[in-house]
């Protein structure tokens, strides 16, 4: 093992071969396991996946010999909310209590460059701490706040899709924006990030849900999104005493989701949060749209809100990834939420495996947000974003029992992993952290 960081800084032109345990996702239903695997990672990106030892035909490669631990994608987490990570752990309440009582004071903190740039720096070191090396991210509906958070997150090298958040009515006095200048501020942030650092950053249209967006809102923002060609990330369906406010906001639609329907803001570039209290009309919506979800089980059940019916969205065909959407949920571990995940969608019949959990928690995550050619798993070409974990800090008896197949390394962490399993994050092929 090297004892630094600073060991393993990429440098053009350097070919690693990196020797572990390596699970590779392939679909919902299937993950590859490389028992051991040799990760051949050139230029940051991946360069092959073998079973085979590549060192006699690549003598030159730098070896690193991480047996006794795995390699994972890194994990991709499809919504979360920065602005919310002094409140982990916070509050009680359902969810429109919540939201006034906690957390849209504390999102007005965000009005403070400085403060917007402390939470800033720990929200994306956290992140990578966890393992997480892609997050679709809300923000505050300060510009300037969210400008900084890109900031971070370039510096950070993590993908990121970002967004500020659009609220014109509905709102806190302190937090209500003019529909005009929302708009405006989220064009010229779009314009100024998304596709920066490669493409690893990018804007996403964030209108917060239809509770506090105008109809005008958000037909404006679809529109502005598809001539942009950027992605669009709200809520839908959380909280049944939401969805019984939106009926009364938009007495013309049949839905919640018709709401967003009608602003055209449903489509294949769109994630939708929670998606819990849906009709099968909706959710054939959805499935016609082609328009994603984000799967909160955590976050869902902390606020009392429901559970996701994964099964029936899974069978219509709907993309979905897993959120650690704190602070809802109370932690930005996606081994957590694997495992809140899991007992969620198998609560009435068993729909969800390990290897399901993974799945949602990686490749899953990757194609929510469109870019499964670029991230999710170890296909050549793909971005060196992997973690290395160690498997061990999930066993009662630290990998000396009865139980060490792959899949039981597997299932053990997705019900018992934590940030401590999480030794290093590389980003790009490159070494971010290590604990």
């Amino acid at each position: 093992m090297v004892d630094s960081p600073e060991d393993f800084v990429m440098a053009t032109g350097i070919r690693r071969i990196f020797k572990a345990l390596v699970m590779n996702p392939v679909t919902v239903d299937q993950v590859e396991y490389y028992d051991p695997g040799y990760l051949v990672v050139s230029d940051g990106r991946i360069e092959q996946l073998t079973a085979d030892d590549p060192r006699p035909r690549l003598r030159q490669a730098q070896f690193i010999d991480l047996s006794g631990l795995a390699i994972l994608p890194g994990f991709v987490d499809v919504h979360v909310h920065l602005p919310q990570l002094a409140i982990l752990g916070i509050g009680s309440g359902s969810l429109l209590d919540w939201l006034n009582d906690y957390t849209f004071p504390e999102e007005a903190r965000f009005a403070d460059s400085e403060y917007a740039r402390n939470i800033s720096e720990r929200f994306f070191s956290a992140l990578i701490a966890n393992g997480t090396t892609c997050a679709s991210i809300y923000c505050s509906v300060h510009e300037q706040a969210t400008d900084i958070a890109f900031e971070a997150a370039s510096r950070k090298g993590l993908r990121a899709f970002i967004g500020k958040s659009m609220m014109d009515r509905n709102a806190p006095p302190f937090l209500l924006e003019d529909t005009e200048e929302s708009l405006r501020a989220s064009a010229r942030l779009c314009a100024k990030w998304n596709g920066a650092n490669d493409g690893r950053l990018r804007y996403v249209f964030t209108p917060r849900f239809a509770g506090s967006s105008s109809m005008d809102l958000m037909r404006r923002t679809a529109a502005m999104a598809e001539e942009r060609k950027a992605m669009v990330q709200s809520h839908l369906s959380e909280n049944k005493a939401e969805v019984e406010w939106i009926r009364s906001l938009f007495p013309e639609c049949s839905s919640y989701t018709d709401v967003y329907a009608s602003a055209g803001l449903l489509g294949p570039g769109t994630i939708m949060a929670h998606c819990i209290h849906l009709s099968d009309q909706e959710i054939a919506l959805l499935a016609k749209t082609r328009t994603s979800t984000a799967f909160c089980p955590h976050s869902n059940r902390v606020l009392r809100s429901g559970a996701m019916p994964y099964s029936k969205l899974k069978r219509a065909g709907i993309e979905l990834g897993l959120g650690t959407d704190i602070a809802g949920g109370a932690s930005l571990s996606m081994f957590r939420q694997m495992g809140e995940a899991l007992s969620t969608a198998n609560a009435d019949e068993e729909s969800l495996s390990p290897v399901g959990a993974f799945y949602l928690a990686t490749l899953g995550g990757a194609k929510v947000l469109t870019i499964d050619d670029k991230i999710g798993n170890f296909a050549v070409g793909k971005d060196a974003d992997f973690i290395v974990v160690d498997y061990r800090r999930a066993d009662p008896l630290e990998g000396n029992g009865p139980y060490n197949s792959p899949n039981h390394i597997l299932s053990r962490l997705a019900y018992r992993g934590d940030a401590g399993c999480v030794r290093q994050v590389y980003l790009k092929g490159t070494l971010s952290i290590k604990n």
